[in-house]
């Protein structure tokens, strides 16, 4: 009987069983199987880049297109500037507003802090905020 192998998937960090479908799916594209190992091929087109949605309530990254996404679009979550996920329940004006204040809330602050300190501690401020 055939002992059954894993290796890492080198694209996700994850345990997957060699002769899976991930696994031949990997040798399909881009991986040749070397020595245990999956290795890239140099002729391989690079890794598609990823998009993320910011889960409000949890403020945990969801992948787009992934089973949670999905779950989530299809109870009724809304996506607004395209980056951020609202649970059905809560107003989404009410939620732009929010982050908008957030940004204005920052800006004045700044803008405060400005004006009412002297120029040599606005220097000494901005240059222990950029880590200089």
């Amino acid at each position: 009987m055939s002992e059954i192998i894993y290796i890492i998937n080198p694209e996700t960090g994850r345990r997957i069983r060699v002769g899976g479908i991930t696994f031949n799916h990997l040798i399909f594209t881009s991986h040749d199987f070397i020595n245990g190992e999956l290795i890239r091929r140099a002729t391989a087109p690079p890794p598609t880049p990823r998009q993320y949605f910011l889960n409000t309530q949890t403020n945990r990254l969801i992948q787009a297109g992934s089973r949670r996404y999905h779950e989530m679009i299809r109870t009724g979550w809304n996506i607004i500037e395209a980056y951020y996920l609202i649970p059905p329940g809560e107003l989404v004006a009410e939620t732009i507003a929010m982050v908008q204040n957030l940004g204005n809330e920052i800006t004045q602050r700044q803008r405060n802090v400005d004006a009412n300190c002297p120029l040599l501690m606005r220097k000494l401020w901005i240059g222990t905020e950029t880590g200089l």
